[in-house]
């Protein structure tokens, strides 16, 4: 019997090799033919306009939509800008809170050109002439807040009533007719005026070289040195001393001279137990050591007042 194997070609042959070893592996060769002839890939589908564009998810991928990449660079280009604005507006407050009162003995109410200062603020429809005649408009009337920095180093919080909103004034100006009017006592000393109700100091203005400037704290880091010590739970000011100088950028004001708190000192006092002695005063004039007092109003069991 003869088989023809003419149509039995290397698409259909069995090669049989037996390499070293027990194992026996069988190949396959490839396919006859031009490898173009394999089906076409499938087709580019964008995720993202699949189910946020319907229809339009054909012909390309999702980091190829121009879809997708417009909208991420809107996004992001309005989350800077609304970075900028905030940073602005902070910038702006703190330039604000930055400006400093000025002590005057002529004008007759505080005034600030600044809305950010003031605090529960009602509109006032007036106007003020300053010292060259010019009227200004008055907007508004408010209250001031002030922590003002005294010589020792302390902070003194002092809270200023019907303060005017006057935009077009050039400096914050503290009123010394009005302060006068509330009973306050201005006391002169060389560059320094110090305004005091009854025995407590509660500013002090320090002349510029033109006016009479009342120093305040910022909402920045740079304030008294007394306040980082408190801050710090009363950290040793030898450590204290340490710390600036390995950290010379920290915002830490140096040491007053002669700088001393009041609560370290009282919380460290010490007192030595007292010493037992044998020696008793038993002569006319010795110095005897008693708690005297009395007399007591209940009498005694025999009648008798101690």
């Amino acid at each position: 019997m003869h088989i023809d194997t003419s149509e039995m070609e290397d698409n259909s042959a069995l090669f049989v090799s037996k390499p070293s070893g027990n194992k026996k592996t069988v190949k396959k060769p490839s396919k006859s033919g031009n490898s173009n002839n394999s089906p076409s890939s499938s087709p580019k589908t964008c995720t993202w306009c699949k189910k946020d564009n319907p229809g339009k998810s054909e012909g390309h991928t999702w980091n190829e939509c121009f879809r997708l990449q417009k909208m991420n660079k809107e996004k992001k280009e309005k989350e800077e800008k609304e970075k900028a604005e905030e940073a602005n507006i902070t910038s702006e407050d703190q330039n604000v809170r930055n400006k400093s009162f000025y002590f005057d003995t002529a004008c007759t109410s505080h005034m600030t050109p600044y809305a950010g200062r003031l605090l529960n603020c009602s509109v006032c429809g007036r106007f003020v002439k300053s010292s060259s005649q010019k009227s200004m408009e008055i907007v508004g009337k408010g209250e001031v807040v002030m922590d003002c920095v005294l010589r020792d180093g302390s902070v003194s919080s002092f809270c200023v009533r019907g303060v005017l909103h006057v935009p077009d004034l050039a400096h914050l100006l503290i009123s010394w007719r009005k302060l006068r009017e509330k009973g306050y006592t201005e006391f002169g000393e060389g560059d320094y005026i110090s305004m005091n109700k009854g025995t407590k100091v509660v500013f002090e203005a320090v002349f510029d070289g033109n006016l009479f400037k009342i120093p305040e704290i910022s909402q920045s880091a740079h304030i008294t040195y007394d306040f980082w010590h408190q801050a710090l739970g009363h950290l040793a000011l030898s450590t204290m001393d340490k710390s600036l100088q390995l950290y010379s950028d920290a915002d830490i004001p140096v040491r007053p001279r002669h700088y001393i708190c009041s609560s370290c000192v009282k919380s460290k006092l010490t007192r030595f137990p007292r010493t037992s002695t044998s020696k008793k005063d038993r002569k006319q004039l010795d110095l005897v050591h008693s708690d005297v007092s009395g007399p007591f109003p209940i009498l005694s069991y025999g009648n008798s007042l101690y």
